[in-house]
């Protein structure tokens, strides 16, 4: 063997450089008009640009003991390029945004108000046209203040009653960061230096009527305070119409690329939110508060450019199509286990029972809707108790009506290295055992060979079997708090002082038994990533 590196190490070098400004101005005008009429103007402009521009580099031979002076062998430089390792980068990108708007406020009597306001944006992040680059938005909203009707004179323990609704169209760029061809000079990947040639490789796809994310919202709610300030609540319902979503799709990949950010699908949402909370004991040394809040939302994709494949639509993340919610999970239909081998059978895209599914299919039809993976229904409920200078603050969240794709933990091969749930033990292992449980079987390497890559097993994590409730609720922090008391600390330079002892993640107080111990809220679509912990944390604050 020849060392291609007698002497010194590597020296990697990463550069990165940023100019931007961001340029604001604005104007207001406030009036009061015969006490009863108020009038608020506001107008404005934004500029914001940022050069972007980054190095790489890899440097072989870099002598540290030797003021920095390369040693470098031909032969590892022979060997990266042969290898087309990218031993040196470089990369630049300009971002441009430009905004004008404009607000308007009108208040009557302090009881009516009506607000407008109008904005037109403009990013070089999407398409080449002005229509697509350029776009304006609006909203209008009105309150009234309930509260200071004469009406309501009489009513005491009304303490602030507020009406509102408002209606507007808002845009973001979503996910597009570029929507113009990219592309990068390289080498092909051939075995031998001599057959080496420049390249220039396509990596993004140009998109020149890419615009931006619209949507049309409407939202009705009212917040009031109750009972000498006792008790509040807040509501919201709302409606939405959202057009031109953007996201990155599947093309026929005719000119060498096959996915490219486009505006594909247009979507309707409603929900609402309602948040209540309450001092439930207000005295000299004790108190007690709670707040309330819950969510829920549905969405529905009612028109959709793209054509998802089976693999799009099983995977832990969710997929998209028209007719359902955003983030849909789907499954393969599992049929059973084979009688003679125990090996997991599922309707393939031909509507046909088959261990094998070609999981690129775009015959979708025979999939079975599991929910959407994102939850409908979600909140939190928040208890504070304090006596004199202690305070407990106890917080519970919960979600409810999503599925969760459970862990892959079913391959056609296992090695003694692997950690094996517990359900295995429960496999099928002679013939009979189908008619008592869907665990697949653990095969021989010479059973294995048999299946010709028809991957039953992959298949298995992707069907109705692998799916559970993504219903929780945790008990998501417990922190008590001591104050010391101002006597205490009155004839020192301190202003207060404090001792916190905190807990997050504590417990998973209810979760989908199908779970066996897996996290609800912890999501892991490959590679490494950390679970959610629980954490203990014991703070001191102090002020001077």
């Amino acid at each position: 063997p020849v060392v291609v590196l007698p002497y010194g190490g590597f020296y990697n070098r990463a550069e990165d450089f940023l100019f931007g400004y961001d340029f604001r101005n604005s104007i207001t005008y406030s009036s009061v008009i015969a006490e009863d009429h108020s009038l608020n103007l506001l107008g404005g402009m934004q500029v914001k640009s940022a050069n972007r521009q980054n190095f790489n580099n890899t440097g072989y031979g870099y002598q540290y003991d030797n003021g920095g002076l390369p040693a470098i062998d031909y032969r590892i430089m022979k060997q990266t390029i042969e290898s087309n390792f990218p031993y040196y980068g470089m990369g630049r990108d300009y971002d441009r945004f430009v905004a004008f708007y404009a607000t308007g406020n009108y208040t009557y009597r302090s009881k009516y108000n009506f607000t407008a306001t109008g904005r037109y944006d403009g990013s070089n992040r999407l398409g080449k046209s002005r229509r697509a680059r350029w776009l304006p938005t609006w909203s209008v909203a009105a309150s009234w203040n309930v509260d200071r009707e004469s009406f309501m004179e009489n009513l005491h323990w009304v303490d602030n009653l507020l009406l509102r609704a408002s209606y507007g169209l808002t845009a973001s760029m979503g996910p597009a960061d570029n929507a113009t061809v990219v592309l990068k000079s390289r080498l092909t990947n051939r075995p031998y230096l001599s057959e080496r040639e420049s390249i220039i490789e396509l990596t993004s796809l140009e998109n020149s009527e890419l615009t931006w994310e619209k949507a049309y919202t409407a939202n009705l709610g009212a917040d009031a305070t109750l009972l000498d300030r006792r008790l509040s609540f807040s509501i919201d319902v709302y409606q939405r119409k959202s057009f031109d979503l953007i996201s990155i799709i599947k093309t026929s990949a005719i000119g060498g690329e096959a996915y490219k950010a486009a505006n594909y699908a247009d979507m309707d949402s409603w929900g609402t939110e309602l948040l209540l909370g309450g001092e439930i004991i207000r005295t000299k040394d004790w108190g007690w508060k709670s707040t309330f809040t819950v969510g829920y939302n549905e969405s529905k994709i009612v028109n959709a450019k793209n054509i998802p494949d089976i693999y799009s639509l099983v995977v832990p993340e969710g997929g998209n199509k028209e007719g359902y919610p955003v983030r849909s999970l789907f499954s393969l239909q599992y049929k059973g286990l084979d009688h003679n081998t125990g090996v997991p059978q599922f309707i393939d895209e031909n509507g046909k029972t088959a261990s094998a599914v070609f999981l690129q299919d775009q015959k979708t039809e025979h999939l079975v809707y599991e929910g959407p993976v994102d939850p409908p229904l979600n909140g939190g409920f928040s208890n504070t108790v304090h006596y004199k200078d202690f305070s407990l603050n106890v917080f519970i969240t919960y979600q409810a009506g999503n599925k969760i794709r459970l862990y892959p933990a079913f391959r056609t091969y296992y090695t003694d290295l692997d950690a094996m749930p517990a359900e295995f033990n429960d496999r099928w292992m002679q013939p009979g055992d189908e008619l008592i449980t869907n665990v697949p079987s653990i095969l021989e390497a010479f059973e294995a060979a048999q299946l010709n890559d028809s991957y039953p097993y992959n298949n298995y994590n992707y069907s109705t079997e692998r799916v559970a409730k993504g219903d929780f609720i945790r008990l998501k922090s417990v922190s008590l708090a001591y104050q010391l008391p101002v006597k205490a600390i009155q004839n020192t330079s301190l202003n207060n002082v404090s001792v916190t002892l905190s807990a997050s993640n504590l417990w998973l107080l209810y979760a989908d038994k199908k779970l066996k111990g897996q996290d609800p809220e912890f999501f892991n679509s490959g590679g490494v990533a950390q679970p959610i912990q629980k954490q203990i944390t014991l703070s001191l604050k102090v002020g001077l």
